[in-house]
């Protein structure tokens, strides 16, 4: 019996960069950096509907949160990361 694994390539970090380039509304001190708004609802697509609960999207948001300060998310980090990173 053969068994097929299916791998994943790790994204071009430079490809991976511009995209987030795209979402990140917030730079401080020269760093972009995406709020949970920008990541959860611009960048997942998800929670748009004016009548959304803000407080799923800071949850949601918070599974991203690498500095845990529920302000920004460092994604190009997140984004860039290996997927054994990412799940740590």
């Amino acid at each position: 019996m053969v068994v097929k694994v299916q791998t994943t390539k790790q994204g071009n970090p430079h490809e991976l960069r511009n995209i987030f380039l795209q979402y990140a509304s917030t730079e401080v001190d020269g760093e972009r950096y995406m709020t949970p708004e920008d990541f959860v609802q611009r960048y997942l697509g998800l929670y748009n509907d004016p009548n959304s609960n803000p407080k799923i999207v800071q949850l949601l948001a918070g599974v991203a949160d690498q500095t845990k300060d529920g302000t920004k998310l460092e994604a190009s980090r997140y984004l860039t990361s290996n997927y054994t990173t990412s799940l740590q």
